[in-house]
């Protein structure tokens, strides 16, 4: 029996495994030390599973998928070894379950995977990356005495069982209903709470009993609330809907282990730890206020009062703005195809001295510097001066963009 083709489709078609999983087996799979097309060509493995001549070319040049890869990973060999786990038109990222299972079994596949010990360790691991989704690749046929596996689902484990009581410092019992409640996210396909959840530490502690009394208590400080710690940045990202979802699974948990008493949820920002600072510490900082920088130079020359973030000065509030805005597309851009700010670097200029720009970004293979205009910068002279710089940096093609503070 070959192995399943998912050309001919499914009957049924199930979404149970999670980005958080599907992002796990890519890790793995790109730190294998073998290819995932094993004994076979790309294009001999893909073509068992997919119909690579429906599939469309991204390269305007061919009219296929089968003329892409040739070109990209025969002629040229320009893309990436992990290229196909990314590549949209294989399904692997958010299409059904079925079709990275099926890509995973081919993996495996005696034809694909000689060494029978290094497929049955593949197995074992990438079952205990799928398992908490509901999935496991079986033994079902063998070809020469070699195992060939297809996926099953196995249905969802219990979970760990959390022993009463759940007493309020129990570090350890509250880490695991937070690891319930990420499970459960992930079945109500709420991945976003999900991914937040996962950053979190959950504690609980008194609420006073003002907000949330408990009948019949006379008011006696003895409810509590749930609280999710989470890095800074992060605060933000609980959304109202985003902290509803993640209360409903969590409150149920807690009712689960007699905690009704816990009434709400709360998300605040965690607590840097403190630096270990000795009693010489103002000679450390004399000679750290020495020491030479190349960020931000005539900010720190003159003194106190320029807004920082991150260790970094910036010359002004409008241009630290954009500097969190660069930030957030920074953190929500996809990883292979990041971007790095340099706010107010320097650098020689040929013929114009050392200059810094408000920022310059990196990414893709190309850089731009971005200034950021206060009104003054309209007048005729500055005008004149700013275009002069623009062209300093032309030379050395790099392209200018310049933001209106206001």
């Amino acid at each position: 029996m070959t192995q399943p083709n998912i050309r001919s489709g499914h009957d049924k078609q199930s979404k149970k495994i999670t980005a958080v999983t599907r992002r796990d087996v890519f890790d793995y799979l790109r730190g294998l030390d073998d290819s995932w097309w094993g004994r076979l060509a790309e294009i001999g493995f893909l073509e068992s599973l997919y119909d690579l001549d429906a599939l469309p070319s991204n390269d305007s040049r061919y009219a296929t998928a089968r003329r892409d890869i040739i070109q990209h990973r025969v002629n040229n060999y320009d893309w990436e070894d992990d290229w196909v786990l990314e590549d949209l038109r294989f399904q692997l990222t958010d299409g059904p379950d079925e079709v990275l299972l099926a890509f995973l079994a081919r993996m495996v596949h005696p034809e694909v995977q000689s060494d029978v010990d290094r497929a049955t360790r593949q197995v074992d691991e990438l079952n205990r990356l799928l398992a908490p989704d509901g999935w496991a690749l079986r033994a079902h046929e063998f070809l020469s005495g070699r195992p060939i596996y297809a996926a099953v689902p196995i249905g969802h484990a219990a979970g760990p069982v959390i022993p009463l009581p759940l007493r309020d410092d129990d570090a350890t019992k509250l880490d695991l209903v937070l690891g319930q409640v990420h499970y459960q996210l992930g079945n109500d396909n709420q991945r976003t709470a999900q991914d937040l959840v996962r950053a979190a530490t959950l504690a609980l502690r008194r609420d006073g009993g003002f907000f949330h009394p408990v009948p019949d208590d006379n008011w006696r400080a003895d409810t509590y609330e749930a609280v999710l710690t989470v890095e800074a940045e992060l605060v933000s990202d609980f959304t109202p809907s985003v902290t509803d979802s993640v209360w409903r699974s969590l409150a149920s948990f807690l009712h689960r282990l007699q905690r009704e008493d816990v009434q709400s949820l709360v998300v605040e920002p965690s607590v840097p730890s403190l630096p270990d600072i000795g009693p010489d510490w103002r000679k450390s900082a004399a000679s750290s206020a020495s020491t030479p920088t190349n960020q931000g130079r005539r900010e720190r020359q003159i003194g106190d009062g320029h807004p920082s973030e991150d260790g970094l000065l910036f010359g002004s509030r409008a241009e630290l703005v954009v500097y969190q805005v660069l930030k957030e597309i920074q953190r929500e851009g996809p990883p292979q195809n990041a971007i790095a700010i340099l706010p107010l670097p320097s650098a020689k200029l040929r013929d114009v001295g050392v200059r810094s720009p408000d920022l310059v970004v990196i990414g893709n293979g190309r850089a731009v510097v971005m200034e950021v205009d206060g009104p003054h910068h309209y007048a005729r002279t500055r005008k004149a001066d700013d275009e002069d710089r623009d062209r300093h940096w032309l030379r050395c093609g790099i392209q200018t963009v310049r933001i209106a503070s206001e």
